[in-house]
């Protein structure tokens, strides 16, 4: 018998070494694969290629999938195989992937909707399931959160420097996202930023979280975005009440320094504009024909029109132009009339992918953010397998849906390869608890019998990683 489990749990005391779950659990360094799979994520969410067009020459998006595939096929490590991805997000994924596909022949535009599945859809699907299926340990997730963090640093001060608020009070002329899906990107990125403050053994990190954070502050005041003003109150309210991964000193400086960032970059053009949220009528942007009110009613009048299948999807604006009888009227008396975007991802999905498509949608965030919920309340007894670091990650990956779901029901985003980088974050997770559950049933009764006596101590110190293999 051990002589841990021969001591009374209340009389042991903290290890002075690494955890049992540290060594039960090595954390190897990023290999080709996960570099490959970050410069998939550099590439479709972070756009490097529009900032040096060298890259765009060489279809650099391409050949990092290409690489990553080919790298991944000749993976051996058990826990990258396939079968480790067996999870209810996977299946969603792929009902909405077939409901695409046999809305096809009947969208009001086949080509649009079969060129945008195969080079828009499914390369999101492609980087989904690489982040899952390469995770090993915490700190695959670390570093992928990191190459997250570089990814939007670099996006946004590129649009902090090169890119000016015109008349309107609003960022405009992006080369890939407008502003409001850059708000959008921008506050999703923020608990990412949070996370490199939270403990001593990530001081050479801290740096790059506070640099991040206020690079991400200024673009989002930038952006004159209202929707990412409302979704940026809610990650703040988030980070203050449940990112308690964080200490509450650490939470309330960041937020309040987030704060006061934006109070004073904030000028009376932004503040007059944000204003506006609480008088939606008096808006430009809420009435008329073309406004965020009318284009929803339609929206919803193409879902009900046509439940099963939609209008096809990506095929929204060609709904617009054809179907809505505001059209019809503008065409009949010779003035033009505004092919949009729904200008929310819930209604844009009903109306493109049917009530089916949009109960699958709502159900795929609806999933994830519940079991990142849970792993995010483990806080005062961590089983043995979930290691110290998974609760924090999980509250981070929560603190950025919380943020895509508020901007999102402003912001057309339902096929956003952040979406569904964040959704293999999410999976990569679940799998690394799943696989340690499992593997401590193999475990001799010894070892096992220590890491359950160091999981139930009521003040654990906290690692920042085991031994690297």
């Amino acid at each position: 018998m051990s002589s841990v489990a021969s001591v009374p749990l209340n009389q042991q005391q903290p290890p002075r070494v690494a955890p049992p779950g540290a060594w039960a659990w090595p954390e190897p360094s990023p290999d080709r694969l996960m570099k490959a799979v970050a410069v998939m994520l550099l590439a479709y969410v972070w756009r490097v290629q529009d900032a040096f067009p060298l890259l765009s020459k060489i279809q650099l998006p391409l050949l990092a999938a290409g690489v990553a595939l080919l790298l991944y096929a000749g993976e051996r490590n058990p826990w990258r195989q396939p079968r480790e991805l067996r999870f209810p997000l996977i299946a969603l994924v792929g009902a909405l992937l077939a409901i695409m596909c046999l809305g096809v022949p009947t969208s009001l535009v086949r080509g649009v909707s079969a060129m945008f599945i195969i080079k828009g859809f499914m390369p999101n699907v492609v980087l989904m399931c690489l982040v899952a299926a390469s995770v090993r340990s915490e700190r695959d997730i670390e570093w992928y959160a990191k190459a997250n963090v570089y990814g939007a640093l670099m996006y946004a001060t590129v649009v902090n420097l090169f890119f000016h608020v015109g008349q309107d009070g609003r960022l405009g002329d992006l080369v890939y996202y407008d502003a409001n899906d850059f708000a959008l990107i921008m506050v999703c990125s923020l608990p990412f930023a949070v996370y490199f403050l939270r403990s001593p053994d990530r001081r050479k990190w801290r740096p790059l979280g506070m640099i991040a954070l206020a690079m991400f502050m200024i673009g989002i005041v930038k952006s004159g975005s209202r929707g990412g003003f409302l979704a940026l109150i809610a990650v703040l309210m988030y980070i203050v009440l449940r990112y308690r991964a964080l200490p509450r000193r650490v939470r309330a400086t960041a937020t309040a320094a987030g704060v006061i960032l934006l109070v004073g970059l904030g000028s009376t053009k932004y503040w007059t504009m944000m204003s506006s949220i609480l008088h939606p009528e008096s808006d430009y942007n809420w009435s008329g024909e073309s406004g965020r009110r009318e284009v929803w009613k339609r929206g919803i009048g193409y879902m009900m029109h046509n439940p099963l299948l939609g209008v096809g999807v990506r095929n929204f604006p060609n709904a617009e132009g054809r179907l809505a009888e505001e059209a019809a009227l503008a065409r009949s008396q010779g003035r033009g009339f505004k092919w949009s975007v729904a200008h929310n991802s819930f209604i844009e999905t009903g109306a493109e992918l049917g009530v089916l498509g949009l109960c699958v949608f709502i159900a795929m965030f609806g999933i994830t953010m519940r079991d990142m919920n849970r792993l995010s309340s483990l806080r005062r007894y961590h089983p043995p397998w979930l290691g110290s670091r998974i609760t924090p990650l999980a509250q981070m990956v929560l603190g950025a849906f919380v943020g895509f779901v508020i901007a999102g029901f402003f912001v057309s985003a339902e096929y956003f390869s952040y979406l569904y980088f964040l959704f293999g974050l999410a999976m990569g997770l679940l799998k690394l608890v799943r696989l340690r559950r499992a593997a401590m049933q193999t475990m001799p009764p010894d070892r096992r019998l220590a890491m359950i006596a160091y999981a139930r101590l009521p003040r654990a110190p906290r690692y920042s990683r085991g031994v690297a293999s």
